[in-house]
């Protein structure tokens, strides 16, 4: 576990860094608490108070989150738990760890800021809200979805500009065992957003699958090399050789029930022209109805073939 000086110590750069990419005053920025076991349920209440958070029932027992960016009419905030920090002996990558995640609730704060300037899309977030359902469904994938492709972003634009003597992706060479790790991550994803709830998908999931496929550096590379031929295979004779353009479907899409890939597909390309806009991260609530909509169909198809599977 990280000790609390440390997390303190990497909090300046990450938010430095952070600022510099996103074009924001790091004066701005919401206020960060870092808090042990014991004082988690206490801070958090305290800070459900003062910013005004709706988000207040949570399950103590279960809580488990790395990070919680609180938002409210009055403010916000971020809690870091510290016991699931680990310290840099137990991971020598634990400070990018960090930074990404901290990106991450920071991309929170930044998108609900940007989402419309005339609404409040983020009264879809209300757990307790039963109504417009597509719109709920919607916004809680988008919140994820754009909180991870900020983080994304800045990792990519900070490791291309600001640290480019180390950056060298031409260098891949796009052999099986490289590839093939990006592939099972996206498959993972996938996994877990239709089977992590018996009933239902897990938008979380969903989302940080598509914020992976769009915005993750090594992985859109990985997608370009599919499409252009460039990524290799097994071959007895020669150990590996280049396929064709096509021969690999990069985005497993292809490999999920037949009734889950054109709403997966539909979804794609919406957000492929999202984050292609200059203001990619302001939606309203017409777009977020449309892509809640594939997320209901997906769940309702899960359920046609749960019951389908009882029947036989």
């Amino acid at each position: 576990m990280a000790t609390k000086k440390q997390i303190q110590a990497w909090i300046p750069l990450a938010k430095e860094i952070f600022c510099s990419h996103m074009g924001i005053q790091a004066s701005a920025l919401p206020e960060i608490h870092i808090v042990s076991k014991r004082e988690l349920l206490p801070m958090r209440s305290a800070l459900v108070e003062k910013t005004g958070c709706h988000q207040r029932n949570i399950d103590a027992k279960h809580y488990d989150s790395i990070m919680e960016m609180l938002h409210g009419n009055h403010g916000d905030a971020v809690i870091i738990q510290q016991s699931l920090i680990p310290s840099p002996r137990q991971n020598p990558m634990a400070e990018f760890w960090f930074r990404h995640f901290l990106w991450h609730e920071l991309g929170h704060f930044y998108a609900i800021r940007h989402e419309c300037p005339s609404n409040n899309l983020h009264r879809f977030n209300d757990q307790e809200l039963s109504e417009a359902k597509a719109k709920q469904e919607g916004y809680w994938f988008w919140s994820e979805f754009i909180a991870e492709s900020i983080s994304l972003y800045v990792e990519e634009r900070y490791h291309s500009i600001d640290r480019s003597e180390h950056y060298h992706p031409e260098l891949i060479t796009w052999e099986p065992e490289t590839w093939g790790r990006i592939a099972d991550k996206l498959l993972d994803f996938l996994e877990m957003a239709f089977t992590t709830y018996p009933t239902t998908i897990d938008e979380a999931a969903l989302a940080m699958y598509f914020a992976t496929l769009l915005m993750d550096d090594a992985t859109k590379r990985y997608v370009r090399a599919a499409e252009e031929g460039s990524l290799r295979v097994h071959d007895p004779k020669h150990g590996s050789k280049r396929t064709e353009p096509g021969d690999i479907e990069p985005t497993c899409i292809s490999d999920q029930p037949e009734a889950y890939k054109d709403p997966l597909w539909e979804m794609r390309e919406m957000l492929e022209i999202q984050m292609a806009k200059e203001h990619f991260r302001e939606i309203n609530e017409d777009w977020l109805e449309m892509i809640g909509q594939e997320i209901v169909d997906i769940g309702n198809a899960k359920i046609a073939l749960l019951t389908a599977e009882l029947l036989e």
